[in-house]
Parts: structure tokens; C-alpha cells; sequence
């Protein structure tokens, strides 16, 4: 019932059955050959450089950070050297104030001290010359109530006398 050159259910002859199979085989190499491994090969290249890219990208985003992390440690650093020169200029102009000011201290000490001296000075000076000029009127009072001049011997005796005299007072 069967012949060897047909199947039965479909009633093909089998030689056209062999030449689909045989043609479909050879299809599938060739494909295979042209399209599936070039394919695949594409496929496999896009993977590699996906995964290539999202360790790029990764690689980046770490890289990034550690650039932020160091960029905030810079201005820490700046920050706090900037305080630093701050609290330095204070220090600085506090002991160049103070130092004017004892330096001002000290002159003004050594300018009042100069006039107490000078006061002083003046003083003993006023003083002694009021006396010369007091022995001198007195001298010359008692010489016009005397009536008579003394010499000038007797009027630097009578003179140093009141002096003296005065001092003791």
C-alpha cells in the first residue's frame, strides 16, 4: 500500500520529502553561518559593551564621588585654614595694640615724669628767686629805714642770714 517513494498520510512523494529535509538542512547551515553567528556575534558585542558601559558608568559615578568627597575636604581644609589666618590677624593686631599702648603708656609716664621735674625745677627756681628778690627789697628797705647803705659785703651777710633764716622755716 505504501510505496517507498510516498507517505501515507500526507501522500508525498519521499524523495521530495528528502529534498526538503536535505534543503532545509543546508538552509539552516547557511543561516547558521551567515546570519545566526554573525547575529549572535553582534548580540554578544552589544552585551560586552553594555556591561562595558555600566562599569564605565559605575567606574564615573564612584570616581565622582571620591572628586565630591575631596572637593568638600578642600573647603574644609580652606574653611579652617581661613579661620586660622583670621584668629592669627586678631592676635596679631591685639599685640601690636598693646604693645602701642605700652609703648603710649611709657611716654606718657616719661612726659609727666619730665614735667613733675620740670614743675619742680621751676618751683625751686621761683622760689629762690623770691627770695633774692625778698633779701633784696628788705635789704634795700632797711638800708632807706637805716638811713644809712650798707656795703656790699654786709648786704650778702644780711642776705645769706635771711636765707637761712627762711629755710629753717
Amino acid at each position: 500500500m505504501f510505496g517507498l517513494t510516498t507517505l501515507a498520510a500526507n501522500k508525498l512523494p519521499l524523495g521530495n520529502m528528502l529534498f526538503i529535509i536535505i534543503s532545509f538542512l543546508v538552509l539552516m547551515v547557511i543561516l547558521k553561518k551567515v546570519a545566526y553567528g554573525p547575529l549572535t556575534k553582534v548580540l554578544d558585542e552589544r552585551a560586552e559593551k553594555i556591561s562595558t558601559d555600566i562599569d564605565g558608568a559605575e567606574s564615573a559615578r564612584q570616581e565622582a564621588e571620591n572628586l565630591a568627597a575631596q572637593r568638600q575636604s578642600e573647603l574644609a581644609d580652606t574653611r579652617q585654614q581661613a579661620t586660622k589666618v583670621v584668629a592669627d590677624a586678631k592676635a596679631s593686631a591685639q599685640k601690636q595694640s598693646d604693645a602701642l599702648v605700652a609703648v603710649a603708656a611709657e611716654r606718657a609716664n616719661t612726659i609727666n615724669q619730665q614735667a613733675q621735674t620740670d614743675a619742680e625745677k621751676l618751683k625751686e627756681d621761683a622760689i629762690a628767686n623770691a627770695k633774692n628778690d625778698v633779701a633784696a627789697l628788705s635789704v634795700a628797705i632797711a638800708s632807706k629805714l637805716m638811713q644809712k647803705e650798707l656795703s656790699l659785703n654786709d648786704q650778702q651777710a644780711l642776705i645769706d642770714a635771711y636765707i637761712s633764716d627762711l629755710e629753717t622755716k
